[in-house]
């Protein structure tokens, strides 16, 4: 080509080689639209290249001795064994004018491209739909006593922690809207107020003390002790507490409401 010559298309830039140097030009072009037909074709750093999916696809050029092919690394990379006969760089393979182009194994880089450039705007669209993982919230205060209570019965024997939960499972189903949290290193029931909570766990026996007020006002065969101000409920196991579900549901909800 001529070093003057201002190039502005890649007829221009084609027809500016000797017919033997034009014809494999052409041929390579071919094959790129081919294989990428959707490719849009145009002058790129001073030779001809196609883009597709708005990204470089591959680029091609003539010289005196050779046809340049520029894949970006990664299509050299991935057909480096089938490129190792030539002279390569980085990014780039030389095909030697004296031999017939490689049509086939281009073909194979350009579709290696094409796939390449769709999953890059595939993914990219994916990240765009997945929503920025946001910052971890702070816990609500519900969630840091539920947190309590768990790590409170950890700590506890597992025959203690089956006989515990066994009456919390009571105590929920007798009064659903009861907060639950640690206090008096047990857990213990409340609403605006404190109503309840588990004693010692000691010889064996679960023990529920009602420490409201409004407890001395309630009348139950469980009711244990003459406190001024509250009331203790034993069981001996968590069988006992079963049978006297109806009785232990009642004062809960006549606790409650007092409140």
């Amino acid at each position: 080509m001529k070093d003057n010559t201002v190039i502005k298309t890649v007829d221009q830039y084609i027809a500016g080689f000797p017919p033997a140097v034009k014809k494999q030009l052409e041929q390579i072009r071919k094959t790129i639209r081919a294989n990428a037909p959707e490719a849009v074709e145009g002058l790129g750093y001073g030779m001809p290249g196609f883009k597709y999916m708005g990204k470089p696809l591959v680029y091609f050029a003539g010289y005196a001795g050779h046809i340049g092919f520029y894949a970006t690394p990664t299509g050299h990379e991935e057909f480096k064994k089938e490129l190792a006969g030539y002279k390569s760089g980085k990014g780039s393979v030389q095909f030697p004018l004296s031999e017939p182009m490689p049509l086939a194994l281009i073909k194979k880089i350009v579709l290696f491209r094409v796939k390449e450039n769709e999953n890059m705007v595939a993914a990219k669209k994916k990240s765009k739909t997945v929503p920025e993982k946001k910052k971890d919230a702070k816990p609500s205060p519900a969630a840091k006593e539920a947190a309590q209570v768990t790590a409170w019965l950890e700590k506890q024997e597992p025959a203690v922690r089956k006989e515990i939960n066994a009456v919390r499972k009571l105590i929920k189903k007798a009064a659903p809207s009861l907060n639950e949290r640690i206090k008096w290193n047990a857990p213990s029931y409340y609403t605006t107020v404190d109503l309840f909570t588990f004693g010692p766990y000691r010889n064996n026996r679960i023990l529920l003390v009602f420490h409201h007020p409004g407890i001395v006002k309630i009348k139950s065969p469980l009711l244990e002790g003459t406190f001024k101000d509250r009331r203790l409920v034993y069981f001996n196991n968590s069988k006992e507490a079963a049978k006297q579900e109806k009785e232990l549901s009642g004062i809960i909800q006549q606790l409650l409401k007092t409140v």
